[in-house]
């Protein structure tokens, strides 16, 4: 055992070409190896500000959503009320042509009477 180890003792490393290739070598993947992770950096960073600025544009496009979706609603109700309207107002103008309910708005409002006609007034008495 101690030639084994008087040998190892013995053994020096030689510069050879082949351990400057190696050398240069390693020295080459290391630095391959730094501007890879220069570049994945680099490239995150950039997904990480398109990231940012996508989640600002949805958010703020769910919000212009929700409020047109509010407006929306509220058309359509003020749409409803507007229908009713107009079918009120289209039977006011079949009234109105009609002439049974003219002389009935006559007599009602402006005490109108038929030839032949008495009109007798009767009042209300509160009280009692």
């Amino acid at each position: 055992m101690s030639s084994l180890a008087s040998k190892r003792a013995t053994i020096k490393e030689l510069d050879t070409d082949y351990m400057e290739q190696r050398q240069q070598e390693l020295m080459r993947q290391a630095k391959r190896r730094r501007g890879l992770y220069r570049r994945l950096t680099f490239i995150g960073i950039v997904f990480a500000v398109l990231a940012v600025f996508c989640s600002v544009t949805l958010f703020s496009q769910q919000a212009d959503i929700k409020e047109k979706q509010a407006e929306h609603e509220q058309a359509l109700v003020e749409q409803e009320s507007l229908l009713e309207e107009e079918q009120r107002l289209l039977q006011e103008i079949d009234n109105y042509q009609n002439d049974e309910f003219i002389k009935e708005i006559a007599r009602r409002d402006y005490f109108l009477t038929l030839p032949g006609e008495t009109r007798i007034n009767v009042s209300k008495q509160s009280g009692d």
